[in-house]
């Protein structure tokens, strides 16, 4: 039923008109706002002596999804649940009626088509420009607060009421759970990826460029005892072009609130972890948590999302953390052989400048070798203090096999070969250099 009222007063004129959305020969679409609340003035039909207009009230959230195509005009007017003005005004800008209905009892006349999206592209002067700026930044915000879990950290004693130390939360609590969450990170992507990248140097590369990505995003935070909403950032995520490791970045924050800020550890959780995460794993990961957990002074607490109620994170059955955290924990390490590898390095100096010495590695175009050839001439007899009556010029063939330094060369169709166990080139260049020397002195006597 509307209210067919004639004689309501009214006055265009107090609205402050922000921008006209659609405009043809006239404004049709019209952004006003009065005491902070947000219109829009549609003109939907023009009579003899006057036009008709409908006036509704609605959110900013309504007015952004019009504008970037998320939802029709004939929407906008047709879900609005509030009042709606139908407006008579003459061309003299004189209100000759208005009448109050909702939107289900308007004309069809009164509606847009059914595929009424807006084609719009706001100006840099525009209001809209940074108004949807602003809001894409505030909608982005708030799906991240919607999906957000929260943990809190409160003290036990009631001492300085429900406050809590800044030294305390920064250097104790905050420092735990992010040393815990790290280590959680590097031990699960290893685990989860070694086996499509075996060489570990790539997979420790691979994690080193992916970790700033991988971090959660602070999205609410609140005092006295401290509460803050931690969220997985989807969308930032998209930019990793892997899918494999995509969507493992994604999962890798769920996993560890559910693994590691479990709120009972039960049975399945405790095999779970001992199964999947090694001692020396496990010890990175749980021990900084439990130091937390097991801390009289505080509590250690834990929702789902903001609307939820916060559970304890608590271990009741204190085998469970021994399990977890053997009492001693024996390393055993490998015998492995060493590596060596040549490195190959060049020297820039610009004239009257320091000189900058550049590793020609892996990472430019030049790549490191398993062997090298050197030139020994006379200088570098001198060096080691072997003094030559000549000019000489040895090819020395520098490489590695087995953890070893091999340095060979052939002098006066005499083979000569030194084997060293460490990197220290200078050492086996030395001891080639005073083998040659020892075979060029004996032979001249």
């Amino acid at each position: 039923m509307t209210n067919q009222n004639k004689n309501i007063d009214f006055d265009l004129s107090q609205f402050q008109k922000i921008e006209d959305i659609i405009y043809l020969d006239e404004p049709i679409l019209t952004h006003l706002i009065k005491n902070n609340r947000h219109y829009l003035l549609y003109l939907v039909d023009t009579l003899k002596i006057s036009d008709i207009y409908l006036l509704l009230e609605l959110e900013e959230q309504t007015i952004f999804d019009y504008l970037t195509k998320q939802t029709t005009l004939r929407e906008v007017i047709f879900s609005n649940q509030n009042f709606i003005y139908k407006i008579e005004q003459d061309f003299n800008g004189k209100i000759i009626g208005v009448d109050i209905t909702q939107s289900k009892f308007l004309s069809e006349n009164y509606l847009p088509t059914r595929d009424s999206y807006l084609n719009f592209e706001p100006t840099v002067q525009s209001y809209y420009y940074d108004f949807i700026k602003n809001f894409e930044t505030k909608a982005y915000l708030r799906s991240l607060r919607e999906q957000a879990f929260y943990i809190k950290l409160a003290p036990t004693s009631s001492k300085y009421s429900d406050t809590i130390g800044f030294n305390e939360l920064v250097s104790e609590l905050l420092k735990n759970i992010s040393t815990s969450f790290k280590s959680f990170l590097k031990a699960d992507f290893f685990e989860s990826f070694k086996e499509v990248m075996t060489d570990e140097k790539k997979l420790n590369a691979s994690f080193k460029k992916l970790a700033p990505d991988l971090d959660y995003r602070m999205v609410d935070l609140d005092f006295g005892s401290f509460e803050i909403g931690l969220a997985v950032d989807k969308v930032m995520k998209q930019s990793i072009e892997n899918k494999e490791i995509r969507d493992w970045a994604i999962d890798v924050g769920y996993k560890y609130q559910n693994i590691v800020l479990d709120d009972d550890y039960d049975e399945e959780n405790v095999s779970e972890i001992i199964s999947n995460y090694s001692p020396e794993d496990r010890k990175k990961i749980f021990e900084p948590i439990f130091k937390i957990t097991e801390n009289s002074n505080f509590d250690f607490k834990i929702k789902d999302s903001k609307s939820k109620e916060y559970s304890k994170i608590l271990i009741k059955d204190k085998s469970k953390i021994e399990r977890i955290l053997p009492s001693k924990l024996e390393v055993v390490e490998d015998e492995k052989s060493k590596e060596f590898e040549i490195i190959q390095v060049t020297t820039i100096k610009e004239k009257d400048k320091i000189r900058k010495i550049i590793r020609l590695d892996e990472n430019t175009l030049f790549e490191s070798t398993d062997t090298k050839q050197v030139i020994l001439k006379k200088k570098d007899f001198e060096k080691f203090e072997y003094d030559l009556e000549y000019d000489v010029e040895i090819p020395l063939n520098i490489s590695t096999e087995k953890g070893q330094v091999l340095f060979e060369t052939e002098f006066d169709g005499i083979k000569f070969k030194k084997v060293l166990g460490t990197g220290k080139f200078d050492d086996g260049i030395r001891q080639i250099i005073a083998s040659i020397y020892e075979y060029i002195v004996n032979k001249s006597e």
